[in-house]
């Protein structure tokens, strides 16, 4: 494969969507270009350019680097129109920074333009994806080798970096050769936690509630079963956390990624827990989560009216004030994935439970930063991302890799790169404020849960 980009030239990441996430990957991406040397250049579409301009209230300075295109419909776009050539040729990667449904166009655009793609979610529970527990992008995998084309997809902070250390803990223990090793399960953990004095949501609340009101999918010796809402709950205690938390099943991709990754593993789980969650359980019990239409209004159903009247995501600038004046007093987000692990020591069956994950404890410190405004969630999403893209995107770059190409999951990028870049990755997410941790216990002496 040739180098995606001349390295004296300027390299071009186009953007489709600059909200919250998408604005702090843009900053991560212009400080690693910053760090490494390399000339950036962004184009980002947008639907209100002034909206997008000030999700960046704090990186000004990169407005000179950045070419807003405002628009309502993106169809042109992805079309190819004449219109937006300019725009588009040179574009080393482009990003979905919207809506999982721009990820099957945005890759149609890829192929035709050859740039490589990021997109930070899939549609979960689209009637393709409900049926073959495969996600769409796969449908272009074929055209992308073809190309020499790698589509990074559900890159993030959870799914993204979580798959990459799990991918790299599971390819090491799978690099050992060990004939009667056996790993028996895989559960992440999650923890998304705000205390505040008002209710802030870290999140789309709409997407909060289509997730979490969903009916969970777990795997368990080898059978997707689906569960109830906030059914079979578990503890678990995270690192810089003093007690444990309400864990509760959670269908989210790493459980659909990971399945396809190592389907030798019979059982693996996704659990999340935190004020949020808590949250949309309330409302979930309180039944106003409910499809059934109003008494007397039949064309509006419960759920409907709750969504109208929740709060949505606030600005990046009251964000910024509530960190500020203290009505947010602490954030964290941590995911903690347990690996169990059989095999055989001293003529017996020894198991063990060999823990990787991360986690962001220090929110406050955004506000001296150009981040400010990102949420607890945002953030680590964001950087996460960016920091997973830019070594992948650099590594083509620099080499002649053929086997980053097709479609690429966090846990392929930890097979794939080399064992120094993997670990260039570990820095830069510590360097950007996400701590990791690893730790192998004995499954008989207990559990952290």
């Amino acid at each position: 494969m040739e180098p995606v980009q001349d390295p004296q030239k300027p390299l071009k990441i186009v953007f489709f969507g600059l909200g919250a996430v998408g604005s702090a990957m843009l900053i991560c991406f212009s400080e690693l270009a910053e760090r490494d040397g390399v000339p950036i250049r962004f184009v980002a579409y947008v639907r209100n350019a002034d909206e997008a301009r000030d999700a960046l209230f704090h990186a000004e300075r990169l407005f000179e680097c950045i070419d807003f295109v405002e628009l309502e419909d993106f169809a042109p776009i992805f079309a190819h129109a004449p219109q937006h050539e300019a725009e588009l040729t040179g574009a080393s990667l482009l990003v979905n920074a919207a809506l999982p449904g721009f990820n099957k166009p945005m890759l149609e655009l890829a192929l035709r333009i050859r740039a490589h793609t990021v997109d930070l979610a899939s549609d979960m529970y689209d009637a393709e994806t409900e049926r073959t527990h495969t996600f769409g992008q796969y449908d272009h995998d074929p055209g992308l080798c073809a190309q020499g084309l790698a589509a990074l997809i559900n890159l993030g902070i959870s799914p993204g970096v979580t798959n990459f250390l799990i991918g790299r803990r599971m390819h090491d223990l799978m690099a050992t050769d060990r004939k009667d090793l056996r790993v028996e399960r895989i559960d992440l953990f999650l923890l998304e936690d705000i205390d505040s004095d008002s209710i802030v949501f870290s999140w789309s609340p709409i997407v909060a509630l289509e997730e979490l009101a969903q009916r969970p999918r777990v795997l368990r010796d080898h059978r997707l079963l689906v569960l109830d809402p906030f059914s079979e709950p578990c503890e678990y205690v995270f690192p810089h956390e003093t007690r444990a938390w309400r864990q509760y099943p959670l269908y989210q991709e790493e459980l659909l990624s990971l399945h396809r990754s190592f389907p030798e593993v019979g059982s693996i789980a996704v659990y999340t827990g935190g004020s949020e969650v808590e949250l949309v359980k309330a409302l979930f019990q309180l039944n106003l989560l409910s499809k059934r239409s109003l008494p007397n209004q039949p064309e509006l159903t419960i759920e409907a009216m709750v969504r109208a009247i929740l709060p949505g995501m606030n600005k990046p600038r009251r964000i910024e004030e509530y960190l500020r004046n203290g009505t947010i007093r602490r954030a964290h987000f941590a995911a903690a994935a347990e690996i169990r692990v059989s095999e055989t020591v001293r003529n017996e069956r020894q198991t063990v439970i060999e823990t990787v994950g991360l986690s962001y404890p220090r929110y406050p410190a955004l506000l001296d930063s150009p981040y400010a405004g990102a949420t607890y969630i945002s953030y680590p999403t964001a950087v996460g991302a960016a920091i997973l893209a830019w070594h992948a995107l650099d590594h083509l770059r620099c080499s002649d890799d053929r086997n980053l190409r097709g479609v690429i999951t966090g846990e392929d990028l930890a097979r794939i790169l080399p064992r120094p870049r993997a670990d260039a990755i570990r820095r830069d997410l510590v360097a950007w404020d996400i701590d990791l941790f690893e730790s192998v216990r004995d499954a008989s002496a207990g559990t952290a849960s």
